[in-house]
């Protein structure tokens, strides 16, 4: 099996793309015999389990058998096994596959979650994100990427806790990164220092200082399209900073970092006068139009999550920052596993994997009982769904709670575009309003009012039957008019969702309340979560304020009017 310290290793890279290509055209071609292959191995494999001698694994022998005899779940239905995985050491609970990391959720309250990905999971991953994604980017740009290093805005935790089965936990791009270290230099622009930084240590100077010293980047990766966002307003805002201590090859004292940090940093930094002036010219110039091909000529594609909420980011980054620059916008790959593959760049289309998990579909209007969920090849164009999943790590009929929307066919497999979690869609009276709808019409009112977004989250307040939108804004203008901005939010809500503009209407719903943020607090929230362990990569935007310390905490940080 191939390991996680071969992802990005520059002397593997290559080895086996042409198999990876291969393999997804072959099993794309008739992918409900490969998910009946997927779900009987599984099945045989894990008889002997508690969870499959519980529900008879072993005389289960077809998909309608597996469907009437296993109940749909949830993460709750497993928490006591993995408790006792992880807390006591136990095995062959709910798989007798080898466990190869717990991978902790973003959740922010209460316990969070614990969920096993085992080697067969990793290699999963492995195949579908680094190597199938390297296939995806030669054919479009060959070997060009290669000539110059990538930005990497991938958040570490250097001292991972271990579990008592002898597991880490934490986030699987976290474990890739601890064993990439030797190849560090060659790949990325930024330090280890930057990537592993830790708690107050300013990780965002780092990342944008290395990267506009580096002329001829040619990628940026993160996690998800708001990280970049967050990259390059930082950029925009303390420009002249940056690039005087490029100038100087100094680390300004204001920046926070550990002393031995900025030791081992500033001993190795060189004054570079020329790229400093190249930098001031481009920035002097103002942001009216896109500053990134101008910083790196050789800056090719933007590598992230860019669907769902994050398609709006990546919309925000084109026009602002980056112009014509391609997006790769990798699928969906989750903490339980890769649930889709994007074959192409500059889509939000991708592939569903018919032998990474075993799939089944909830029609989106539809009540959540086993009868309604169907294989994927009852899928239908232009409808919607719930997904739910049997993976190779323990899980079986599993709710995702991501909805899908199907828009063709790769072969003969179903490509989808994701569009949002069901559990972020706002409904007090039954208007289903997605957290995409609620960040777009949150952009289109900050385009209109002349403000930068910097995030936004919403409250739904059931006892006044009412929207309250928290927006934190940048550069507002001299001639800011609350009211008139909340008037234009109500607006663009109703235009988005129809149903929820004629239920203010008839008066179902209380008109809209907006409150503006204080500066930093989508900053401070992220920073909060990073020093209570939760890993940076896996830490999403709050879009729907879900519990009372997100309530708190969004409240405690409105301006006073």
């Amino acid at each position: 099996m191939k390991g996680i310290s071969d992802i990005f290793n520059p002397n593997q890279q290559g080895k086996k793309e042409k198999d990876a290509s291969k393999h997804l055209d072959e099993i794309t071609v008739n992918p409900m015999k490969t998910q009946e292959e997927l779900l009987m191995k599984i099945l045989k494999d894990n008889k002997d389990t508690e969870y499959g001698k519980k529900y008879g694994f072993e005389k289960i022998h077809s998909i309608e058998e597996f469907r009437s005899s296993l109940p749909l779940t949830k993460y709750d239905d497993y928490s006591e096994y993995i408790k006792r995985m992880t807390e006591k050491g136990e095995k062959n609970l709910i798989t007798s596959y080898n466990i190869a990391i717990y991978n902790k959720s973003s959740g922010t309250v209460g316990t969070p979650k614990r969920i096993p990905m085992t080697n067969f999971g990793v290699e999963k991953f492995v195949l579908y994100s680094a190597e199938y994604e390297n296939i995806v980017l030669s054919k479009k740009f060959g070997n060009s990427l290669n000539t110059g290093r990538t930005i990497n805005l991938v958040q570490c935790n250097e001292n991972l806790p271990v579990m008592k089965d002898g597991n880490i936990y934490g986030a699987l791009s976290e474990s890739i990164l601890l064993k990439i270290k030797p190849f560090w230099t060659r790949l990325f622009t930024s330090p280890v220092e930057a990537s592993f930084a830790g708690p107050g240590a300013n990780a965002k100077y780092l990342h944008a200082r290395y990267a506009l010293s580096d002329d001829k980047v040619t990628k940026l990766t993160c996690s998800f399209a708001s990280f970049a966002m967050d990259f390059f307003r930082y950029i925009e805002k303390n420009w002249k900073l940056l690039v005087e201590d490029i100038e100087k090859g100094t680390i300004d004292n204001s920046i926070k970092l550990p002393d031995e940090d900025r030791k081992n940093l500033i001993k190795n930094l060189k004054p570079n006068p020329n790229r400093a002036k190249e930098l001031r010219k481009i920035f002097e110039q103002g942001f009216d139009t896109p500053f990134a091909p101008k910083v790196w000529p050789n800056l090719k594609l933007i590598s992230c999550a860019a669907t769902g909420t994050f398609k709006e980011y990546a919309a925000r980054l084109q026009k602002r920052y980056l112009g014509k620059i391609s997006f790769y916008r990798r699928g969906v790959g989750a903490s339980e596993g890769f649930l889709s593959v994007a074959t192409e760049l500059d889509s939000c289309n991708s592939s569903l994997i018919p032998d990474s998990v075993f799939y089944e579909f909830l029609p989106e209007d539809k009540e959540a009982v086993s009868g309604n969920l169907v294989t994927l090849d009852k899928l239908e164009v232009g409808k919607r769904y719930k997904l739910f999943i049997t993976n190779l790590s323990g899980f079986y009929r599993y709710y995702m709670g991501d909805v899908f929307e199907v828009k063709g066919f790769y072969n003969k497999t179903p490509t989808v575009e994701f569009l949002y979690r069901a559990d972020k869609t706002v409904s007090l009276m039954g208007e289903k309003t997605s957290e995409v709808a609620l960040l777009t019409a949150a952009q289109s009112t900050s385009s209109e009012c002349g403000f930068h977004l910097v995030g936004s989250t919403v409250y739904p307040d059931i006892g006044n039957s009412r929207y309250i939108f928290l927006i934190e804004a940048d550069s507002l203008p001299k001639n800011f008019d609350l009211k008139k901005a909340r008037d234009i939010l109500e607006k663009e809500l109703a235009k988005d969702n129809p149903s929820m503009g004629d239920k203010v209407k008839k008066g179902l719903l209380s008109p809209t309340v907006l409150k503006l943020l204080k500066e930093g607090t989508f900053k401070l929230y992220k920073e909060n979560l990073q020093m209570k362990g939760y890993p940076a990569s896996q830490i999403k935007p709050v879009t729907v304020i879900s519990n009372e310390v997100q309530r708190k905490f969004f409240f405690d940080s409105i301006e006073k009017e």
